[in-house]
């Protein structure tokens, strides 16, 4: 098998390999690669970067960002008075930041006392093993530190504020409030279950 002239195509390529189509390919690249490069010489400057997605350093990831943060959320407190945050699907169907937006705004509006009781329901009907001590629930907004948070300190360290909206008792919980769970046994006497 001989090679001649119209032979020249690799195999698999649609365009023959000539000096014309290697400065082809090799302009489109350059032209993709500066067009990347450019937002990079809006690095280090001040003032307002404008993003220009596809082409750019994304600076939702990379701008300065203020050391504390406030988020309004749910807090489980047990009967002993510890606390631990609830998962968010009790307020509302969808993302975690949709939901977060949404609850936000019924607070501001004085919606959470309301959110907080039907919370309290939603608590007792769903009976998740890890919120069965949860006598009282509250809709709190929160001030955190962001650096503490992202390097997992203990909760105490990077909570600087809690601020209140709303409170309601568990439903059926009264119980636990008293030192006794619902199979009657004080607490400290242990559990014993009948074969």
């Amino acid at each position: 098998m001989s090679l001649d002239a119209t032979s020249l195509r690799s195999l698999g390529a649609s365009t023959p390999d000539t000096a014309a189509s290697r400065a082809i390919v090799g302009l489109l690249t350059a032209a993709l690669l500066t067009a990347v490069a450019l937002p990079a010489r809006n690095l280090g400057r001040r003032g307002e970067v404008r993003d220009s997605f596809p082409f750019s350093h994304y600076p939702m990831f990379s701008a300065k960002r203020k050391p504390h943060y406030w988020v309004t959320h749910l807090l489980g407190i047990e009967a002993d008075g510890t606390s631990l945050p609830l998962h968010y699907s009790y307020l509302g169907t969808g993302g975690l930041n949709a939901v977060r937006r949404q609850v936000r705004r019924r607070v501001r509006d004085g919606d959470g006392p309301l959110l907080a009781e039907h919370v309290a329901e939603l608590l007792a009907q769903r009976d998740r093993p890890a919120d069965r001590g949860v006598v009282r629930v509250e809709v709190v907004r929160g001030r955190y530190l962001v650096d503490p948070f992202m390097r997992g300190r203990d909760r105490d360290e990077f909570t600087t504020a809690l601020r209140v909206s709303g409170t309601a008792e568990v439903p059926g919980r009264a119980m636990l409030r008293a030192g006794r769970d619902p199979l009657g046994v004080t607490e400290g006497q242990g559990r014993e279950h009948a074969a």
